[in-house]
């Protein structure tokens, strides 16, 4: 979360940057992401140079160890849990069971600037619900899943959000970008 310090914006950026199905689905059932479009980078590679920090929730962790090797080498990666018993088998891994403000200043402190919130939808409404996401992205996939992981589990507060940019992608995908608007921002 940015906070204006002499007229410049300082802290951390948290961006959750994520694919999701046209019906709002970050995962099918049991977890299934074959739908996936892979043929292409979708401008992930460029994203995933400039964050320094990401964050995820413990289900997206022991999914994501699931695939075999560890697709994040060299980023240091926060796993956060209401339990101290998870145990940690990545490089660069390490645990946080603290509140989520408590995070973001230390991040701050640790001068952290940009943090991809990977997943998963129960930390992003959790992000959300406390006013700690500043940017999203959704690379929206052209199919119905019809049932799975919603991308926007509810139970948050109303989010405004500003369009900053789209593009559209031969296969069919669209990446939406937007601003997440504090409380006290209007359009």
């Amino acid at each position: 979360m940015r906070v204006e310090i002499g007229g410049y914006l300082e802290g951390v950026t948290v961006i959750l940057f994520i694919a999701a199905s046209l019906d709002g689905y970050i995962a099918g059932p049991d977890d299934d992401l074959s739908w996936l479009f892979t043929d292409a980078d979708y401008g992930f590679s460029s994203f995933y140079k400039g964050v320094d920090t990401l964050v995820m929730g413990r289900g997206t962790y022991e999914v994501v160890q699931s695939f075999g090797e560890w697709p994040y080498p060299g980023k240091r990666t926060i796993v956060v849990s209401r339990s101290e018993g998870l145990k940690i088998e990545t490089p660069a891994t390490e645990l946080f069971c603290g509140d989520l403000p408590e995070l973001i200043a230390k991040l701050t402190e640790e001068e952290c600037h940009k943090v991809w919130l990977v997943g998963g939808g129960e930390l992003v409404r959790s992000f959300l619900e406390q006013g700690l996401l500043d940017e999203i992205t959704v690379s929206m996939h052209p199919i119905l899943l019809g049932k799975g992981v919603p991308l926007f589990p509810g139970g948050f507060r109303r989010t405004l959000l500003l369009l900053k940019d789209t593009k559209s992608f031969e296969g069919g995908l669209v990446q939406l970008n937007y601003h997440v608007m504090p409380d006290d921002e209007e359009f």
